[in-house]
């Protein structure tokens, strides 16, 4: 990771009755006109491996969480080389942080026992440097089920921006596949009441094949 910081990043369930404006909606339908929509593929792995970057998801690896069973975004341990390190970062079109801001998207690893793979995420001030993002600490993905994450950024003032990155990150030799899906990204007028919620992902089984390729 470039920059890897602690972050107040509420994985969080949000109560009230607050009416969200969508800022950012996104079901991955088709993975190669996202650089055309404003959205950033960049893999930093060390050293780099066959994968280029994220690609369309692999329906018979697991399906996706919504609509076709190709339809999410996917990297996997091919990104690096063998032995490397993965930092391969998915971020988002720049989008309005003047209100606070919820974004939520499903996530899901697939199960190899003795594989494991990792997300970080959070938020810039709508520059593409990679150094300008705010990572919180990475999270084993869990393999059973697509899962629900949720963040929130407190707004930031009349006029500010950001952008929202996820970095699949860790080493090659120990991970696998892992997808992303159904991201949405919204403004809260009103302030909301958050409820972190402790998620244990850390010890996730897991069991089945390790996917080779895109």
């Amino acid at each position: 990771m470039k920059r890897s910081v602690l972050v107040a990043l509420a994985f969080a369930g949000f109560v009230g009755t607050a009416q969200a404006d969508v800022l950012l909606s996104e079901d991955f339908n088709n993975v190669a006109a996202l650089p055309g929509q404003g959205w950033v593929l960049d893999n930093e792995s060390q050293p780099p491996g066959p994968v280029a970057t994220w690609f369309q998801g692999d329906p018979e690896t697991f399906p996706a969480h919504l609509g076709a069973p190709n339809a999410y975004i996917a990297s996997n341990f091919n990104v690096a080389a063998p032995g490397g390190t993965i930092e391969n970062w998915l971020i988002t079109p720049e989008f309005s942080t003047a209100m606070n801001v919820v974004v939520s998207f499903f996530v899901r690893g697939d199960e190899f026992e003795g594989f494991f793979d990792q997300l970080a995420f959070g938020f810039s001030n709508g520059s593409t440097d990679l150094n300008a993002f705010t990572l919180g600490r990475p999270i084993v993905v869990p393999t059973d089920a697509w899962t629900k994450i949720t963040v929130q950024l407190s707004g930031q003032g009349a006029g500010a921006t950001g952008r929202f990155a996820i970095v699949h990150t860790g080493d090659a030799d120990l991970s696998n596949y892992v997808g992303v899906d159904t991201l949405r990204i919204s403004a809260i007028p009103e302030p909301t009441t958050v409820m972190i919620l402790g998620i244990g992902l850390a010890g996730a089984a897991l069991a089945r094949r390790r996917t080779r390729s895109a």
